[in-house]
């Protein structure tokens, strides 16, 4: 890690290699202390977010919280906050995982209060899981149980999940829960559904109207004829964006703006050559990581989010409350709000091109959008949207203050 990036010092043990960020890192303090572990730790991913955010409530409460991570960029987004990097050479994720997951246990031994998992591993005190099961992935598709690394995150799985665990899972959608209670037989009281964990600060509805539209767009080389779509992801195929740049070639005068992706990233060359050979890469704006999320969503016509797989789609409940028409599949766990909303259009399973490009035609329609706009603004307005990560804070403060009475008495 660049100690220029991190602007505060790093230390490295001489006793256990690990390197330390952060003043106070791993000092002793009269308060709960909390130790949160994830595979990587990065800006734009909706669980990263999560982890940091999450992290900071707790601190709020008045507790201590270290991050535990295997590897790390941008250390800027989670200024002051203490990490300790456990670097491990693995070639494979599942190999990564499983090693962290290891170096993780022997590190916050008789040190912390409570262990919470962002990714899943061995001996949680609490699991915030934000993916399929793996499971049951291989029940529908029997080739998986073939395959090294999904028998390796079976048994990482096996480890929160199972019947005679004790660790407490946090699930963000009611999709997930069915399926794991159906994988593992977990005892519902150990599964918990959370609410939404919108930040306050990324629903700005005003910007619409208050000018930043027109300067975003300006800044990106657009003028009002332009029809701008935006999506925001980090994993291009999972997210469908060969199905947007399918449809581009079938709107001439519409432009797509990608938020969490660089032209120059080794997961966008497949469809860096699509967009090519089909001449729309013209048409493409590539902004990498944006902090301005709200900002680029007022500038936008639509957003689209055309995943194969979502267990949320935090981008979907954003573009919603800062009044953007979105359209998604329903395989994302919040296709429900726009529905809810009537904030735009949900296309059915199984995803067909056809069916998509239809639904675009249809969003043509200026007073269509204007009036899903302003229908998924006011449905925005909704505080529950709001509080879910200092609930989140609240509980595992909860839940650790029941482990520390269990264990004195």
């Amino acid at each position: 890690m660049r100690r220029a990036a991190v602007r505060r010092p790093v230390e490295k043990s001489e006793h256990d290699g690990m390197i330390r960020t952060g003043p106070g890192a791993l000092a002793g303090m009269d308060r709960m202390k909390f130790a949160f572990a994830i595979v990587s730790l990065f800006p734009g991913g909706g669980l990263q977010r999560d982890c940091v955010d999450i992290a900071r409530a707790v601190k709020c409460l008045g507790h201590e919280v270290t991050i535990f991570a295997s590897r790390v960029r941008d250390a800027g987004f989670f200024l002051g906050l203490d990490i300790v990097v456990l670097p491990n050479g693995a070639k494979t994720n599942h190999t990564r995982q499983k090693l962290f997951g290891l170096e993780v246990i022997e590190a916050v031994k008789d040190k912390y209060d409570m262990l919470v998992g962002f990714d899943k591993m061995h001996q949680l005190d609490v699991l915030y899981c934000a993916d399929q099961s793996v499971l049951m992935r291989i029940r529908r598709n029997i080739f998986f149980g073939f395959l090294t690394r999904y028998r390796a995150f079976t048994r990482l799985e096996r480890a929160a999940f199972g019947r005679n665990r004790a660790t407490q899972i946090f699930l963000l959608s009611n999709t997930q829960l069915r399926e794991y209670a159906v994988a593992w037989k977990t005892p519902p009281e150990r599964l918990h559904l959370i609410s939404p964990t919108l930040s306050p600060e990324r629903r700005r509805p005003e910007l619409r109207l208050d000018g930043t539209a027109l300067r975003i767009r300006q800044a990106l080389g657009l003028n009002k004829d332009h029809w701008t779509w935006l999506s925001v992801m980090v994993q291009p195929d999972t997210k469908g964006l060969d199905r947007i740049i399918r449809a581009l070639s079938e709107f001439p005068d519409a432009v797509l703006v990608i938020a969490g992706l660089n032209a120059g990233d080794r997961a966008v060359r497949s469809c860096l050559a699509m967009a090519k050979q089909q001449g729309v890469d013209g048409r493409i704006r590539w902004l990498g990581h944006r902090e301005d999320i709200p900002e680029l969503m007022a500038a936008a016509d639509l957003l689209l989010h055309p995943a194969r797989y979502d267990t949320t789609g935090t981008a979907i409940l954003e573009a919603i409350v800062n009044g953007l028409p979105v359209v998604t599949t329903a395989a994302c766990g919040y296709a429900a709000h726009v529905d809810a909303s009537q904030g735009g259009l949900v296309l059915p399973q199984p995803f067909r091109q056809t069916t998509f490009v239809s639904a675009l035609r249809q969003a043509r329609d200026e007073g269509l959008r204007r009036m899903w706009s302003l229908s998924a603004e006011e449905y925005g307005r909704n505080s529950l949207f709001y509080h879910g990560r200092d609930q989140l804070a609240a509980d595992f403060v909860r839940l650790a203050e029941q482990k520390k009475s269990r264990a004195c008495g």
